[in-house]
């Protein structure tokens, strides 16, 4: 199992990716290639940081 300070290594790169993708839509023009791709970041840091909350309370559950 993955020890602590690797899942909040893992939590902060899901803030980091996501809240970059998050502010780089913001700046893009809508509909283009690099407001898709800001988008698409935002979505993988926001998936990164539901995958790591769920295996920590997965993880207490068992401890």
């Amino acid at each position: 199992m993955l020890d602590k300070e690797a899942l909040t290594g893992y939590l902060r790169l899901g803030f980091f990716i996501g809240g970059c993708g998050l502010l780089m839509a913001f700046v893009q023009p809508p509909g283009s290639a690099e407001f898709v791709l800001s988008v698409c970041s935002a979505l993988i840091g926001g998936a990164l940081i539901v995958g790591v909350v769920a295996l920590t309370r997965l993880w207490r559950g068992k401890g």
